[in-house]
């Protein structure tokens, strides 16, 4: 056993060492990276709990209070927490920003992070908290050493006992191989296959019904053959040189099991190699096996969605110049609309189709040559020409190009990619068309219905107390190109929606300030006949369940940030 131990390590000592540094390594990421997601959900948990004090301070513009907050919030892990205040209208707040914790400099050990400081819906500013790898690392290492110390022996106990049995089998091998050549070296061919089942009867019982014990009684069975040949060589030159080439090509993989045996990796890289050596004995009678893949499994077809073309084409076509750029004279050029075009499609697919057509406009060059691509909204369409000034293509082959099956000029095309491309373009809502005359070149038009534009113009009307809340949603509703009518007080809200439709959506919040409650006031409205009232409350829907009419939202703006 001390033997097989001794010979496993000499054999594998570089891959366990490799093997250990990888369990360490992953050990102390893993280790580092669940310290960090405690940090981080410690921090937002403390920022929930701590939000609306950390608001009063803030708006008061009271430093000291937002910093003993920024304590609380602060863990462990986190060695400085940095306050950088949104500026709006309305707060006290005069200072820069504001810090807690210290930390000395180690830039490359340290993770500088930070999240939005959310009340009420409004981000009051943003987090910066760093956090220091090697603090946490040290920490994780000190409650772990021992549990961590126990698992590396036992995974590397698990590593030398896992080789046992290859080492055991390779002690096997090299005894048959060793056996088999002194044989064949003597000339007593008729005692090699005898040699090799004495061979198989001493493998471990685990291995004489296996692959390898199956490729070693072959291996007998020719050798045997080759002894029958060999007897022969007397009655005729032909049949010993026939023999004798057999023995040569019988001996070259015996020669190549020899090396598998000797190789340490023998249970994946040297079954491979004595599965080979056994595929060229076979092939010594019937030349090579024929190799056939199996035809691969077809893609997943992807959902189409509204998607700018400009920036999917251009990106393609630079892809396309990079290819192409060593073929002299070769120009891939765009011309793209000056408006935003878009269109139902499937972006990949969209740009492998872009690419397939370059790709045939380059090849269709016997020497230098342009592929023009132009994508432009004639009609309220968009279209997307692919043209060249290659050789063109006969009448006769373009009637049939596009249909399953038919190809032109290319060696081994099988008439799937204009095809491919054809059923694309109409499952998209299209339309695919080829132009081409023998010496002008080829054009390649793909029409599709052009997506419509964004709305603009689009009116909502707040109501709500909090200065905060305005400032978040006029922000998010400026990004969204949306005119937001904003109110704090019922008097000033009555009076600003009285000339808009009854359909323009409407957004209140439950508690207004001096007990005044949104819902009531959105009963009022639903009596007038508006019918697209929301509440931006942080209460729960089944707060309004008695109101099935009335739709409920959060107090973030509905446009998003």
């Amino acid at each position: 056993m001390v033997k097989v131990f001794t010979r496993a390590f000499s054999y594998n000592w570089k891959y366990y060492t490799v093997a250990v540094a990888v369990f360490v390594a992953f050990w102390q990421l893993f280790s580092v990276f669940s310290a960090m997601r405690v940090a981080d959900d410690k921090l937002l948990t403390a920022m929930r709990q701590n939000a609306a004090y950390f608001e009063k301070a803030f708006l008061e513009g009271d430093v000291f209070e937002t910093q003993r907050i920024m304590w609380r919030v602060k863990n462990d892990n986190i060695k400085r927490i940095t306050f950088h205040p949104v500026e709006f209208e309305g707060t006290k707040w005069i200072f820069k920003e504001a810090i807690v914790g210290n930390l000395y400099d180690r830039p490359r050990a340290q993770l500088n992070r930070e999240v939005p400081f959310i009340s009420n819906g409004a981000e009051l500013g943003r987090l910066e908290y760093v956090i220091d790898l090697v603090d946490v690392n040290s920490a994780v290492f000190g409650q772990n050493y021992v549990l961590f110390i126990t698992v590396v022996f036992f995974f590397m106990g698990l590593l030398v006992l896992s080789n046992i049995g290859a080492i055991k089998t390779i002690f096997s091998i090299e005894r048959c191989v060793d056996e088999t050549n002194t044989l064949a070296a003597a000339g007593e061919h008729s005692s090699i296959r005898d040699s090799i089942q004495c061979s198989i009867q001493a493998l471990p019982a685990g291995l004489r019904s296996t692959p390898f014990a199956v490729l070693i009684g072959r291996l007998a069975e020719v050798l045997q053959k080759a002894a029958r040949l060999e007897s022969e060589l007397a009655v005729s030159k032909a049949t010993s040189d026939l023999a004798a080439q057999v023995a040569h090509d019988i001996r070259s993989p015996l020669a190549a099991l020899g090396a598998a045996a000797k190789d340490p990796a023998l249970p994946e890289e040297q079954r491979k190699l004595i599965e080979g050596a056994v595929g060229r004995m076979q092939g010594i009678a019937d030349d090579l096996l024929q190799r056939y893949r199996a035809p691969s499994a077809a893609p997943v077809k992807a959902i189409p969605a509204v998607c700018a073309l400009g920036g999917l084409v251009e990106q393609v076509l630079e892809e396309k110049r990079l290819q192409h750029k060593k073929k002299t004279g070769v120009k891939i050029e765009f011309t793209g609309a000056s408006e935003e075009i878009r269109a139902l499609v499937e972006p990949k697919e969209l740009q492998r189709l872009i690419s397939n057509l370059v790709n045939n406009s380059v090849e269709a060059f016997n020497g230098p040559g342009t592929v023009f691509i132009g994508l432009s909204a004639p009609d309220g369409r968009v279209l997307i020409e692919v043209k060249d000034n290659g050789k063109g293509i006969a009448p006769e082959i373009l009637a049939k190009l596009g249909r399953k099956g038919e190809t032109h000029g290319k060696a081994g095309g099988n008439g799937l990619g204009l095809y491919h491309a054809r059923t694309t373009i109409e499952g998209w809502g299209g339309s695919f068309a080829i132009k081409s005359e023998p010496g002008q070149g080829t054009a390649v038009m793909i029409t599709l219905p052009r997506a419509a534009a964004q709305s603009a113009g689009r009116t909502a009307v707040l109501l709500d107390d909090d200065l905060l809340v305005h400032m978040n949603w006029k922000l998010a509703a400026k990004a969204a190109g949306v005119e937001l009518k904003a109110y704090k007080t019922p008097e000033d809200f009555a009076a600003g929606i009285e000339a808009l439709p009854k359909d323009t959506p409407i957004y209140i919040d439950s508690d207004l300030g001096n007990g005044i409650k949104g819902e009531t006031i959105a009963a009022g409205l639903h009596n007038k006949g508006y019918s697209n009232i929301s509440m931006a409350t942080g209460h729960s829907p089944e707060t309004f369940a008695h109101l099935p009419w009335l739709k409920v939202t959060g107090k973030e703006p509905p446009w998003g940030a």
